[in-house]
């Protein structure tokens, strides 16, 4: 019996999914573009709530095209442009707009973060050179800038995380994303290090659960069923970011 799969993924300026067999023949695809919003110097973001809104269109889309019944799927994964953040209460909902990786509006909380924690510092916990985009430096931003919907917050999630949210109910970050929430994102021990998060004032209960790319988070909840035309309970993976997403696909997966 033929197996198929689901991938999405969310690029920058839109979103793809498609369909393929267990031999990784192309049996469907959707895509759809969404705007960028640049209403402020250095800003750019998404409107979040559309995410959701598109993904429902392309799952209908690619299964209608691949022609099998949505039950036949084993398996569904996420990837997204990466860094990303989407930030959502208690019950889903977004409370901002999504930042994009193009977004460079947190260059105050750069400095601060330079002569508080130090570049040296950071380089050695998380791998990465520090700046204006990474998840955590964003979230910084919004606790000085917007402290009111902060306390909001839930959750603070990639793209592909949403999306994964949305269609299981569990909030998880695999770890080749959590790399791009920088700062304190100990690349060594793949966890946070509670000590920079308490430094930067960024309480660990907002973060995702951390998960390997492989590892199934959940399965498709009847209310994400009933939205996008799946069967409930598909298997969901953690889904990784897009770039590597893209190596693995291309089969660039030898040592």
């Amino acid at each position: 019996m033929t197996s198929y799969l689901l991938g999405i993924d969310y690029g920058t300026g839109g979103a793809k999914a498609c369909v393929i067999d267990d031999g990784g023949a192309v049996l469907g695809f959707a895509f759809e573009e969404y705007p960028f919003i640049h209403d402020q110097p250095g800003w750019s973001e998404h409107d979040a709530e559309r995410y959701w809104q598109v993904a429902c269109r392309l799952i209908r889309a690619a299964v209608a095209e691949a022609g099998i019944h949505p039950a036949a799927l084993r398996g569904i994964a996420v990837s997204s442009a990466l860094p990303s953040l989407v930030m959502v209460d208690r019950e889903q909902r977004p409370i901002q707009r999504a930042y994009n990786l193009m977004d460079r509006r947190a260059t105050a909380e750069v400095e601060w973060l330079k002569k508080t924690i130090g570049e040296e510092r950071i380089f050695q916990v998380s791998g990465n050179r520090l700046e204006d985009h990474p998840a955590l430096v964003n979230l910084l931003w919004e606790k000085r800038n917007r402290p009111e919907s902060f306390r909001r917050i839930d959750k603070a999630l990639t793209i592909d995380g949403y999306i994964t949210l949305k269609l299981t109910g569990k909030a998880t970050l695999h770890y080749s994303g959590a790399a791009f929430y920088g700062v304190a994102y100990d690349l060594r021990r793949r966890r946070f290090d509670e000590e920079l998060l308490a430094a930067i004032g960024i309480d660990p209960a907002i973060l995702p659960d951390l998960v390997s790319c492989e590892a199934i988070v959940g399965e498709v909840t009847a209310e994400a069923a009933a939205a996008t035309g799946l069967a409930p309970g598909i298997p969901v993976a953690a889904g990784q970011v897009d770039c590597n997403a893209g190596w693995v696909g291309a089969g660039a997966i030898g040592v």
